[in-house]
């Protein structure tokens, strides 16, 4: 994606300040700067290496993600993570130094140049602020001047960074912080674990307009809440009818409706709507495989292009003085064709300008031309196998297409088929149907059996009004959902290599990662060595987690562009990986490095062949690693093997040293 189609800049953290934060009771102050490439805090359990990677995203979006929290919306998300911080920082923060801890946060959204300061109680509100430009000057500052409270601070916080980041709402930065940017002591999975999330991130890192994206978020959440409460009328329904049921059984069907004709209408109704449902289906398929159809043939007709242009151009190999058939003649005969003088002075002089590569002629300099020997063998060759790929691929989706056309045709025929049973057994039993009340009297059963009928008529109505109502929405989400499928198509050829080169660094084999349109919207499906991974349960939990880095490295330099900087806050899984995949995690975190990314991220200071092989990658110029057992209190065991720290941390210095030269 070129810098002028990003439309969401990332914030780039520059450097971190902690007041009074006793967790660190070393430390009554801490300052560190972050670099330009991975900054790794390594430091024993428990000694707070997650909480660090929370405060830093504390600071910048006032909340701190919770482990129970689910996903269903970026609004309900920051809505409901608002008061997890404080509870967060209520043992982390002595009681006496509540007032004073704080954290300030320096960071750079596209030119501007942020510094924010927040106390850890007070989520939304700031203490400090300064905003300048890529010049130094302020964009907005807090002074003498300006009386005003932290609540209204963060307001114009708020303001300056969806400016700058180009997003709709602040939720929408916290959304990305949290489950793009940031992978975390949670381990939330943005592959696997919520559909809702992945989609979201989707719709930004693509170039979906944020404002489409808000108003998608929105529409997919009420339509999710109206399909909830049309299976709980639905439910409503079905219970009246047991009910009713019930009633019949124990007190026989004299004089009373007829049940089965009732149920009769209602199985065929279902069926029909069944049918429809299924054909709504079918129908997208059609849609989806018709475009693909035409992706397929429209690059296939391009690939013949550059085919027969690169053919061509082997028959265009210019032609030298000394190869042009005067000069020849000349040579061979003495003689020269257009004045007629012969004899060794004639060619002698030729000669002479040959060799000083000049024109016979024009007396000018001949222009250098690339060797006529050289072909485009190579070229020819990695075409010729895109073109069969692509065939391939076009037959392959021309199949798929006539086989759902057929589908979809068989489909269209058997809703027929339903509607015409449905209206022929309405209008066989019109009457009957119409006459299906109980007499409104003084009997008892009657009047229960009544009230069950009326509570099924009503709750079958609301079902039915709950749906139309979700498929307004769907209506409405279909244009965005279609947007991202184009938008993604068109980045495919620069997303899904750079997601090929970072997870085959880590687990050493193909993957593919394709998207499908499903009836909740686009989804990305994973395949490894030609299987597809829906489910987590089909990879290891070492492959889930580092599988899903490798995503979120790849859809975050995409975002941030070829001439971007994009930054991740990695909580390194502990224990879940063999020495083996350690030293391949580590290469993939130093190619994502390499590619002028930079990483923040937390390691446990023993002997992880992950950090090693990072320090070996990028060197002391690229990396960093502050030693966190000097920020607080070690325990008892700890302090006892304080040697073995000091030697691991050795290690990774000496390798750090080995990776500069």
């Amino acid at each position: 994606m070129s810098d002028t189609a990003r439309a969401v800049q990332l914030p780039v953290v520059h450097s971190l300040e902690l007041s009074h934060f006793t967790l660190y009771q070393n430390r009554n102050r801490i300052s560190v700067n972050f670099g330009d490439g991975v900054f790794c805090l390594a430091g024993a359990n428990g000694l707070g290496k997650s909480t660090f990677l929370a405060v830093l995203n504390y600071a910048i979006t006032g909340i701190v993600a919770s482990p129970d929290q689910k996903f269903q919306s970026d609004k309900e998300y920051y809505r409901d993570s608002l008061k997890y911080a404080e509870a967060y920082f209520q043992g982390r923060i002595n009681e006496l130094y509540r007032n004073d801890a704080e954290v300030t946060v320096s960071f750079a959204v596209g030119s501007a140049e942020y510094k924010v300061t927040r106390g850890f109680f007070e989520p939304q509100s700031l203490r400090g602020l300064e905003v300048t430009n890529e010049r130094g000057t302020n964009i907005w500052a807090l002074d003498d001047e300006n009386d005003m409270d932290g609540g209204a601070i963060h307001s114009e916080y708020v303001s300056s960074i969806l400016r700058d980041t180009g997003l709709a709402g602040f939720e929408q930065l916290v959304f990305l912080q949290h489950f793009l940017v940031t992978f975390d002591e949670r381990r939330h999975l943005l592959f696997w674990d919520s559909p809702e999330a992945t989609l979201n991130a989707l719709y930004l890192v693509f170039g979906v307009d944020p404002a489409k994206v808000a108003d998608a978020a929105d529409w997919a959440r009420k339509a999710e809440r109206l399909e909830s409460q049309a299976r709980n009328a639905q439910y409503q329904a079905t219970s009246a009818r047991d009910n009713r049921n019930d009633v019949l059984k124990r007190t026989g069907p004299d004089t009373l409706p007829n049940m089965e004709l009732l149920d009769q209408h209602e199985n065929l109704t279902e069926q029909q709507l069944k049918k429809q449902r299924y054909l709504e289906a079918k129908t997208a398929e059609v849609e989806d495989a018709r475009l693909k159809v035409s992706v397929l043939s429209a690059e296939s007709a391009t690939l013949r292009r550059d085919y027969n242009k690169a053919f061509a151009s082997r028959f265009d190999v210019p032609v030298t003085p000394a190869q042009h058939q005067l000069i020849v003649e000349l040579l061979d005969s003495c003689k020269c064709s257009l004045c007629g003088r012969t004899g060794d002075e004639v060619t002698h002089a030729v000669k002479q300008a040959l060799e000083a590569n000049t024109c016979p002629l024009c007396r000018l300099q001949v222009p250098s031309h690339i060797d006529s020997e050289e072909d485009n063998f190579d070229q020819l060759a990695q075409l010729d196998e895109k073109l069969v790929e692509v065939k391939q691929g076009l037959a392959a989706a021309q199949a798929a297409f006539d086989r759902l056309t057929s589908e979809m045709t068989a489909a269209r025929a058997e809703l027929v088929e339903a509607t015409d049973l449905l209206r022929a057994f309405e209008q066989e039993n019109a009457e009957e149907l119409k006459n299906q009340r109980l007499p409104s009297d003084t009997d008892a059963i009657a009047k229960i059996l009544q009230q069950y009928d009326d509570e099924r008529r009503e709750a079958t109505r609301r079902r039915d009004d709950f749906r139309t109502r979700k498929e307004e929405y769907r209506r409405k989400l279909a244009p965005i959902q279609k947007e991202l499928a184009h938008k993604y198509h068109a980045a495919e050829l620069e997303f899904v290599p750079l997601f090929q080169r970072l997870a085959y660094q880590f687990l050493g084999l193909d993957l593919e990662v394709q998207m499908y349109e499903r009836v909740r919207g686009p989804e990305l499906v994973l395949t490894i060595n030609g299987t597809r991974r829906r489910n987590t349960t089909q990879l290891s939990e070492s492959q889930q987690y580092f599988v899903d880095i490798a995503l979120r490295m790849a859809l975050v330099q995409y975002l941030v562009g070829e001439a971007g900087v994009g930054a991740m806050f990695i909580d390194t899984p502990e224990g879940s990986l063999d020495i083996a995949y350690e030293k391949r995690a580590g290469q993939m975190f130093g190619q994502f490095v390499t590619h002028g990314n930079r990483l923040i991220m937390t390691a446990n200071i023993n002997s992880s062949q992950l950090v090693l092989r990072l320090a070996g990658e990028c060197g002391a110029n690229r990396m960093h690693v502050e030693r966190m057992t000097s920020w607080t209190t070690l325990s008892e065991v700890q302090a006892e093997s304080e040697a073995l720290f000091d030697e691991a941390y050795e290690r990774i210095e000496r390798a750090l040293e080995r990776g500069d030269s």
